[in-house]
């Protein structure tokens, strides 16, 4: 056998060498370079999962709309609007458990039995320009009492209210009630359903000044007197918007001299009270604070007869709401 020369000795194992070094290769991980030329974009998902919504949590330092408000997390919407100036409206039907004296409109501040007077442009400011929405108010008789002079015997005495702002009205009538004469005094108290002349139906959004014309009369005869009221209630009755027993609502001012014009007109009782007061509209949010003011009118000499000492007790409650702004 032919032994291979040297050189071909040391060939063979470098050969081997080579080819084990190749089979390596062909078995191992590819290179970096390697990776990115065999990389094919399509054999790689674009789709990703989306990361879960996140609930509108209070305290989170976002106020969301249309799940957060003011009310329900004023950690994050801030604490709401509050009208400082007037009781809420919640309860406010129901009358006050106490009243505040408002001098300012007696008839007889200053000393003087005023007949015609204004009041009350001192007391506040224009809903306007406050936090608090136009006020929502009522008035009523609260109390009548009367003293009459020595030697008068028994009348009755019955009351024609109207009250107006410019756009609405109300009409109030009191019945004819007994009182008594020879210097007694009689005190009648209204309950609150006979005794409302402003926000009969509902607690009334006013926003203008409120004029309200008084009138009481002296009748010898109860049941002509109360004829003469069933013919203004008639009359009332047709052309009002609400009208429970004692009082009617009605949309405008005019007809109030239709329906009291020719009535009143046939009264031939003794008048003891004819008083007009206007009560601006700056006063009518402190107004809504339960308040109480008298209309008095003395006439004659009490230790004669003819005379008397006739006093009505008012009482104004209500509220307003927040004045909204807009965002």
């Amino acid at each position: 056998m032919h032994t291979p020369t040297a050189p071909l000795r040391w060939l063979l194992p470098a050969l081997l060498s080579v080819a084990c070094a190749a089979g390596d290769a062909a078995s191992s991980p590819p290179t970096a370079d390697a990776t990115v030329d065999a990389f094919d974009a399509s054999e790689v998902s674009t789709t990703w999962d989306a990361a879960p919504d996140v609930a509108p949590r209070c305290g989170d330092g976002v106020c969301t709309r249309g799940s957060e408000t003011c009310e329900t997390c004023p950690l994050d919407c801030n604490r709401c609007p509050t009208c400082d100036m007037a009781p809420s409206c919640t309860g406010a039907l129901a009358v006050p458990l106490t009243s505040a004296r408002l001098a300012d409109c007696d008839n007889t501040a200053g000393g003087t039995q005023r007949t015609n007077y204004a009041c009350g442009a001192s007391l506040g400011v224009a809903p306007s320009n406050t936090t608090c929405a136009d006020p929502q108010l009522r008035i009523r008789v609260k109390e009548i009492s009367i003293q009459r002079g020595f030697f008068d015997i028994p009348r009755n005495l019955y009351c024609v209210i109207s009250a107006e702002d410019g756009r609405h009205s109300e009409l109030l009538l009191l019945a004819p009630r007994e009182v008594a004469g020879n210097r007694n005094t009689t005190t009648i108290n209204l309950r609150p359903s006979e005794g409302l002349l402003w926000g009969q139906g509902d607690l009334y959004r006013s926003i203008a000044n409120i004029t309200v014309t008084y009138g009481c009369f002296l009748a010898s005869d109860g049941a002509a007197a109360q004829r003469v009221l069933n013919d203004i209630a008639g009359r009332a009755a047709t052309v009002s918007q609400h009208a429970d027993g004692y009082g009617w609502v009605f949309g405008t001012v005019s007809v109030l001299g239709t329906i009291l014009g020719s009535s009143l007109g046939t009264i031939r009782d003794s008048q003891i009270l004819d008083v007009q007061q206007t009560i601006a509209a700056g006063a009518l949010l402190p107004l809504t604070n339960a308040k109480t003011w008298e209309i008095r009118v003395q006439r004659g000499n009490l230790s004669l007869s003819g005379a008397s000492d006739l006093r009505l007790t008012l009482e104004s409650w209500g509220c307003a709401g927040v004045r909204t702004v807009a965002p």
